[in-house]
């Protein structure tokens, strides 16, 4: 029983620590239970006993399996929700559904495991305390995990900070994985200051206060940044916004091209309503449009779309393209694209986006070529294709949008916002000839890197669309949390963030973090054989700030979650030198 105490400790804190994201807890609620983050300060202490229990490993594989059931606790409670999209939606057994669950759980406990032992050896052979090196070890293996076998970066322990609006715009400085080494170095301070009381050793009080005073400062900064923000959402030109959340069973959907009429019977009514209420731009979700299109269409206004023109209102279709074409052996194959497509009111088709990062196993089957047997274990589908570009879309701004911006992000006309940039004059604004938008398709927005690379395209976005179709994950965590990590790109990037999803989450993110009033709750997900709510098609209409510039964290990127790889390789390497050489001498 002594010898499991360290191991039970360890996956109790990373159960713990869960509880900090949004949780739908089974058959209690088909809600989340903790809306409002009051959940989130335990992550600032839930990890301290794993960190016990990793300083007390007698050995760097001891410290890994440790760090391993922590991960497995963690994950196991975040992402159970995963194994109802397997068994409802993807024609698994209930059994081989729990044995994916489980790899992919390992798949991103592994990670703790490798920070674990990392930061043991560092401890064991340079004699460094955890809150000197983990915190940077941590954010570099969060970034491999971004990365690693198509990258899953679900999770990440910056997120269990996204409704602490303070802390979270950390984000727009050094992006999410900043905001994970903050909470880690929290946890290891705590750690060591009561494994110092235990041993009858002085209290690292520098350590504390120079920990108290980094939280102290993220803190002001954040407070700072968020009243910097509102001010420039206040003085931004508006777009009026209309969300069209369908509401459709996904068993519906499924059989889109059977369900044709029903489908748009709840897609259209509420766009012709958007647009009669003054709205600029509508957005539907991803892949809503229920009839295969064409690559090359160029416009949806001739008979057999089904769609009426409208007399302002642009529209950001989500849809699927699908292409014949020829396999390697001469057998015809199809093709699908995942995408958005913008409309102008005459339902011309001013541009196009094509999904970028695919769902591996749902959209793709990776590695088929040299393991074919995984053909057998997921359900048939045309494999889809990723878009070879990342496609800011835009339109003719409304009439008497032409007012200047103001200054960038880290900049204003009267001083510098701290922590950020120097203050300079504030520089006169293009003028808002068109609206720019860039489109994040489902799967893209999970990836911070999608993010940066969009705000540094030539033409510069001012606010990203999220279109998604989060029924995949039923009554479960897994919307919120999607949502919650939404909520952090509209951060990094200082921009609104307009979510259309088929049945919910829908809602409009500030560049604060914040969600604006409205926001559209989880309708009808389960197969026919479940019971549903009785949801009717819905509709949100908000006015969206339209922002220029770039933050901090969108100018350099992941400069700091690289760092911190680049000292996690240098500093392990100077640890295992100093481990052979203590090895030669004895």
């Amino acid at each position: 029983m002594k010898r499991a105490l360290p191991y039970l400790a360890a996956v109790a804190s990373g159960a713990a620590l869960a509880l900090a994201l949004p949780l739908v807890v089974p058959f209690l609620s088909i809600r989340q239970v903790d809306p409002a983050g009051w959940l989130e300060p335990v992550a600032w202490f839930a990890l301290v006993p794993a960190l016990l229990a990793l300083r007390g490993a007698p050995s760097a594989r001891s410290a890994a399996l440790r760090g391993l059931v922590a991960g497995l606790g963690y994950f196991y409670v975040a992402i159970y929700w995963v194994s109802n999209a397997m068994t409802e939606f993807g024609g698994l057994s209930l059994g081989l559904s729990l044995v994916a669950l489980t790899l992919l759980v390992l798949y991103m406990a592994a990670h703790w495991a490798a920070a674990f032992a990392i930061a043991w050896t560092i401890r064991a052979r340079l004699g460094w305390p955890l809150h000197r090196h983990l915190p940077l070890v941590w954010a570099a293996l969060e970034l491999s995990r971004n990365y690693l076998f198509s990258g899953f970066p679900w999770a990440d322990l910056g997120y269990t900070q996204v409704r602490t609006l303070p802390v979270a715009q950390l984000a727009a400085l050094a992006g999410v994985y900043a905001i994970a080494a903050l909470v880690v170095l929290v946890n290891a301070v705590l750690a060591e200051a009561i494994a110092a009381r235990r041993e009858g050793r002085p209290s690292p009080r520098r350590a504390l206060a120079a920990t108290a005073a980094v939280l102290a400062l993220v803190v002001a900064h954040g407070e700072l940044r968020l009243r910097h923000v509102r001010a420039r959402m206040a003085e931004a030109p508006k777009l009026t916004v209309g969300v069209v959340q369908p509401n459709v069973n996904q068993s519906v959907k499924n059989r889109a091209r059977d369900n044709r009429d029903y489908i748009l019977d709840r897609l259209v009514p509420l766009t012709v309503e958007a647009d009669r209420r003054g709205a600029d731009l509508v957005a539907w979700p991803e892949s809503s449009y229920p009839m295969y299109l064409s690559p090359g269409v160029r416009s949806l206004a001739l008979p057999g779309y089904e769609l009426p023109t409208l007399s302002r209102a642009h529209l950001l279709m989500g849809a699927a393209t699908i292409e014949r074409l020829r396999g390697p052996g001469g057998e015809r194959v199809s093709r699908v694209g995942n995408v958005n497509l913008l409309l102008s009111p005459r339902l011309e088709v001013l541009g196009g986006y094509q999904k970028h990062h695919l769902v591996p196993f749902g959209e793709y089957v990776p590695l088929q070529e040299w393991l074919p047997f995984l053909k057998q274990i997921v359900p048939s589908f045309a494999p889809s294709a990723p878009g070879a570009e990342l496609a800011v879309l835009e339109f003719p701004a409304p009439a008497g949008q032409g007012a200047p911006d103001s200054p960038p992000e880290g900049r204003s006309a009267g001083g510098a916002l701290g922590l950020v940039a120097p203050a300079r004059a504030a520089e006169p604004a293009e003028p808002r000839d068109s609206v720019r938008l860039a489109p994040m398709i489902c799967f893209d927005a999970i990836f911070p890197e999608i993010n940066v690379a969009f705000a540094r395209q030539p033409l510069e976005p001012e606010l990203l669309v999220n279109s998604t179709n989060d029924a995949w994950y039923g009554y479960s965590s897994g919307p919120y949390q999607f949502l919650a990590i939404v909520r952090m790109r509209a951060i990094e990037a200082g921009k609104a963030v307009v979510r259309p999803a088929y049945a919910g989450v829908s809602a409009v993110l500030l560049p604060t973090g914040e969600v604006a009033p409205g926001a559209l709750e989880i309708g009808p997900v389960d197969l026919d054989r479940a019971p549903q709510p009785d949801e009717p098609a819905r509709l949100l209409l908000a006015e969206v700030p339209r922002l220029r510039g770039r933050t901090p964290y969108t100018t350099v990127g992941d400069l700091f979650a690289y760092a911190s790889a680049l000292f996690t390789a240098v500093t392990l390497a100077a640890a295992l030198r100093a481990g052979r050489r203590r090895a030669a001498r004895t």
